[in-house]
C-alpha cells in the first residue's frame, strides 16, 4: 500500500488585529513514489524563478511580484502529481483570541485534514511548520495528543507519523506556504488580489473543495461536482430581495447576511447561528434560533428563494438551477409522505364505510405524480 506525504503551512496569524479578515491553512498531499520528483521539482522552481532562493510567500520576489507567484504556481501544477486540501478560516466570527484560537483553528483542521485523507489513503506522514516557539510547539504537539482521541489509533501508529519541522529542514515545506499565501489572495477579503481569479485558474485542476469555519456545510455533493453560479437564476433572487420591504430589521440583517454570503462563498450553507451571531453583532442584542427559522419561513413566504438542502443543515440562497432543485426536493420530500398518509387514511375510511370512488385527494396525488 503506497505511503504519502502531507506538507502543511498557514498564511495569516491569529490574531484579530493584524488587518487580515482571513486565516488560511493548506496541506499538500504528495504519493511516496512522487516525493524526490518532487524535490527536484522544488529546487527546479527556486534555480529558474528565485535566483536560487527559497520559496518565501513572505519574500518581495513573490509578494511583489504576481508574475512570479503564477510561474511558480504553474510550474509545480504542471510538473507535479500532488492534491491540496485548505482550511479558510474568517477570523471575524471568533469571538476568542490568542493561542485559543490557534488551537480551535488546529482543532478543525486536524479533523478536516485526516478525517479527508485517511477517507483516501491509509498510510500517510505529516510535516507542518513549526511556526512559533519552541513552548508554542510543545503545547502544539500535547495539544493534538489530548484534543484528537479519535485519531492517535492511526495518526500516531507506526505507519503514520506526525512532524513539526521549519521549511528549511523540510523544504517541501515552502510549497505549502506558496499555496496556502496564494489561496488566501483568493479568499480573503482583505487581501484578495484583483486578479485572483488567475490564481485560481492555475491551482483549480489541485485544489479540493476548501473547508471554511465557521461554515461546516458544503451544498456539493462529493468534492468532484462542479458549482457554478448561473447569472440569470442569481440576478431574479437579488431582484426578490430589492423588492422586500425592509421595515423588519431582523429580517433585513438576515437577507444583507445571506447576501453577502452568496457573494464570496455561494456553495455554503450558513448554520442558524450565523445569522443569529449577525444580528447580535448588527442590532446589539441576542435573538433564539427558533426565531431566525420563524423569519426564513416569512422570507420564503415572501418569495425570497432561500435553500434548504435534504441531510444538511443550514441556509443558503439559490444561486443556481442545481439550488432550486434542491429546493423543491427538499419540501417534496415532506409533501409526498404526507399525501400518501392522506390518502391511505381516505381508501380506509371508504373501505370500512363501504363508499366507491375516488377522493379529491387521491385524484391529486395521482396527478402530483403524473410524469411530465
Amino acid at each position: 500500500m503506497e505511503n504519502y506525504y502531507v506538507f502543511c503551512d498557514e498564511s495569516g496569524t491569529p490574531s484579530k488585529n493584524d488587518g487580515m479578515s482571513h486565516f488560511v491553512y493548506t496541506a499538500i498531499l504528495i504519493p511516496e513514489a512522487e516525493l524526490e520528483k518532487a524535490r527536484i521539482i522544488r529546487q527546479e522552481a527556486c534555480d529558474k524563478f528565485l535566483q536560487g532562493h527559497k520559496i518565501s510567500s513572505k519574500g518581495r520576489a513573490i509578494s511583489r511580484n504576481f508574475s512570479t507567484r503564477i510561474n511558480l504556481l504553474k510550474h509545480f501544477c504542471e510538473n507535479l502529481n500532488f492534491s491540496i486540501y485548505t482550511l479558510i478560516i474568517d477570523k471575524r466570527k471568533l469571538e476568542s483570541d490568542g493561542l485559543q484560537i490557534k488551537q480551535i483553528f488546529i482543532k478543525y483542521f486536524q479533523k478536516l485534514l485526516y478525517g479527508r485523507i485517511e477517507s483516501k489513503v491509509s498510510n500517510f506522514i505529516v510535516y507542518m511548520d513549526a511556526s512559533g516557539n519552541e513552548e508554542f510547539q510543545k503545547e502544539l504537539k500535547s495539544y493534538i495528543y489530548k484534543k484528537l482521541p479519535e485519531l492517535q489509533a492511526n495518526l500516531f501508529s507506526l505507519e503514520n507519523k506526525f512532524f513539526l519541522k521549519s521549511d528549511d529542514e523540510e523544504e517541501l515545506i515552502q510549497l505549502a506556504d506558496l499555496f496556502s499565501n496564494s489561496i488566501q489572495k483568493i479568499y480573503s477579503e482583505s487581501h484578495q488580489l484583483n486578479n485572483w481569479k488567475e490564481i485560481f485558474d492555475v491551482i483549480e485542476s489541485k485544489i479540493l473543495k476548501p473547508q471554511f469555519f465557521p461554515y461546516n456545510s458544503i451544498v456539493g455533493e462529493n468534492e468532484d461536482s462542479e458549482y457554478k453560479v448561473d447569472t440569470r437564476i442569481y440576478e431574479s433572487v437579488v431582484k426578490s430581495i430589492e423588492k422586500l420591504n425592509r421595515i423588519d430589521k431582523e429580517k433585513n440583517t438576515i437577507v444583507d447576511y445571506l447576501l453577502f454570503t452568496s457573494i464570496y462563498l455561494p456553495q455554503i450553507l450558513d448554520e442558524t447561528y450565523d445569522p443569529a451571531n449577525e444580528i447580535s453583532k448588527v442590532l446589539g442584542y441576542p435573538i433564539p434560533t427558533e426565531i431566525i427559522r420563524l423569519h426564513i419561513r416569512d422570507l420564503r413566504y415572501n418569495g425570497i428563494l432561500i435553500i434548504s438542502k435534504a441531510g444538511k443543515s443550514g441556509y443558503k440562497l439559490a444561486v443556481n438551477e442545481q439550488d432550486i432543485n434542491s429546493y423543491f426536493n427538499h419540501y417534496l420530500s415532506y409533501i409526498i409522505p404526507m399525501l400518501e398518509k392522506a390518502n391511505i387514511a381516505e381508501e380506509s375510511l371508504h373501505l370500512n364505510l363501504d363508499t366507491k370512488g375516488s377522493t379529491n385527494i387521491s385524484k391529486f396525488l395521482r396527478a402530483f405524480k403524473q410524469p411530465d
